[in-house]
C-alpha cells in the first residue's frame, strides 16, 4: 500500500512476508513514524543551519530539526502527493510543491511504483521547472524488514564501503574512513553479515563504484529482504530507532528497527557540493530502487 502522504510505501508484504517496516492501518495515511519509507527531496539528510549558497546568493531553509539546527529531509517527506495513474500492479505519484521559503525554484517530482511477484520497484524523477540552473539531490527513508523478524534477530550485509564521520549534529566532519577499528572509528557494518542485536547506528556509508548497490537484511534462517539501488544512489544513512535514545519505532520490541536510506549525495551536500547534481532548466535527476524477497 502506497501512501500519498510522503510518497512512500505504507505497507509492503509478499505472501504475508513483510519486506518493509509498515505503519498505521488501511485508510490511515497519517504521518509516517520516523519518516518511514518516504521520499527525501530536493535534498536528503541534513543541511547545516538550513543555509546554502547558489551563484553568490544565500538561501535559508526552514529549520525542522531544531535541536541540531538543521534542515532535514527536504520538503516532500510529509507533503500530500497526487495519484496521477494507477493500475492493478502499479501506481504513480506526483507533486509540484511550488516555491517555498529558502527554495525559490519550482520542481516537478514523480515516483512510479510497480509490484512484482517477489517485491516492489520504484522509479523516481525530479525535474527542474525553473528558468535557472539549480542544485538537487534525493533519497528514500526505507526500513527493510526480514519477513517481520525482530531486528535484533537479524543480520545486515552491506557492500564494500567507507564511513563518512559525523559530528553530534550528524553533519560531516573530516574525510571518509575505512569501516574498521583500525581506522580509529568503531566498525559499523564491516562484517560480511553484521549481527544487529543491540547495535545503535546513525552512520553515513559511501559505496564506491559505478554499478548497482545491494544490501540484505536476513532473519535467523537466512531469509529476508534484498534492497537494490541504481548507480546514482551510492550514499546510505543507516539508522536504528531504539528506545535507548528516545526514538522508538512504534510497535517494535524495544522500539527497534533499521533504516537503510539510499541517497544521491551525503549530508550537507548543498554546502559541500559532494555528489550534488546540478540541473539546467528542464533537466531531471532520476534513480531507482527495489526490494525483493530473499529466500536464503
Amino acid at each position: 500500500m502506497i501512501s500519498p502522504r510522503g510518497g512512500g510505501p505504507q505497507h509492503l508484504s509478499v505472501g504475508g512476508r513483510d519486506l518493509l517496516q509498515g505503519y498505521g492501518g488501511a485508510g490511515e495515511p497519517g504521518p509516517a513514524p520516523l519518516s518511514a519509507n518516504v521520499v527525501l527531496a530536493p535534498w536528503p539528510n541534513r543541511t547545516r543551519d538550513g543555509e546554502f549558497t547558489v551563484a553568490g546568493r544565500r538561501y535559508n531553509l526552514e529549520i525542522n530539526e531544531p535541536d541540531r539546527s538543521n534542515a532535514i529531509h527536504g520538503f516532500v517527506d510529509d507533503a500530500v502527493w497526487t495519484v496521477s495513474s494507477s493500475g492493478e500492479d502499479a501506481v504513480t505519484l506526483t507533486i509540484d510543491p511550488g516555491t517555498l521559503p529558502g527554495w525559490p525554484w519550482p520542481l516537478h517530482l514523480e515516483v512510479a511504483y510497480r509490484a512484482a511477484v517477489d517485491g516492489l520497484s520504484a522509479e523516481f524523477l525530479l525535474r527542474n521547472d525553473s528558468p535557472e540552473r539549480i542544485p538537487a539531490a534525493c533519497g528514500f527513508h526505507l526500513y527493510p524488514s526480514a519477513f517481520g523478524a525482530p531486528v535484533d534477530e537479524c543480520t545486515l550485509a552491506a557492500p564494500g564501503h567507507s564511513v563518512l564521520p559525523l559530528d553530534d549534529r550528524n553533519l560531516p566532519v573530516g574525510e571518509e574512513v575505512d569501516d574498521t577499528q583500525d581506522a580509529g572509528q568503531a566498525a559499523v557494518l564491516s562484517e560480511p553479515e553484521t549481527p544487529m542485536a543491540g547495535r545503535l547506528l546513525d552512520h553515513c556509508l559511501h559505496v564506491p563504484g559505478t554499478g548497482p548497490v545491494a544490501f540484505t537484511l536476513r532473519d535467523a534462517t537466512g531469509r529476508g529482504v534484498l534492497l537494490e539501488t541504481s548507480p546514482e544512489l551510492r550514499w546510505f544513512q543507516v539508522f536504528t530507532p531504539d528506545e535507548a535514545w528516545g526514538m522508538p519505532y512504534p510497535g517494535q520490541p524495544g522500539g527497534r528497527a533499521v533504516a537503510v536510506e539510499p541517497m544521491t549525495a551525503p549530508p550537507d551536500a548543498l554546502n559541500s557540493g559532494t555528489d550534488l547534481t546540478w540541473l539546467a532548466p528542464g533537466e531531471s535527476l532520476t534513480c531507482r530502487w527495489a526490494v525483493r524477497v530473499l529466500d536464503g
